[in-house]
């Protein structure tokens, strides 16, 4: 059972780390392309309209990704039993990160065109 409420804290701390972050690119916007803060690709940091663009987009996903992590995460906790949980919940986070450069890549690409 505390297992359990642990993994639970452990899904709502990621997620809502990925929606403070998504928040943070959308209240503070970079003007400029950086190599410190903001979605940072090769691609991105091409020119200052794929910067923005690169910004923005990701920090939908990220936002819209933290809930599900709250949401996926959490029902991983409730199934799986530890240390089962940890592996399920590290591979969620994985993947949604690797989803977010995927869709935020193709996008970026499309517009580069």
């Amino acid at each position: 059972m505390v297992y359990m409420l642990v993994n639970i804290g452990i899904s709502l701390l990621i997620g809502i780390i990925f929606i403070l972050s998504a928040l943070l690119l959308k209240k503070y916007p970079t003007t400029d392309i950086n190599a410190a803060f903001g979605y940072r690709t090769r691609r991105s940091m091409k020119n200052i309209e794929l910067w923005q663009a690169g910004n923005k987009y990701s920090a939908e996903i990220m936002r819209k990704n933290g809930f599900l992590m709250i949401l996926i995460g959490s029902i991983i906790s409730l199934t799986f039993r530890y240390p089962q949980t940890i592996i399920a919940l590290i591979a969620l986070m994985i993947l949604l990160i690797i989803i977010m450069f995927v869709r935020v890549e193709t996008k970026l690409k499309v517009m580069e065109k």
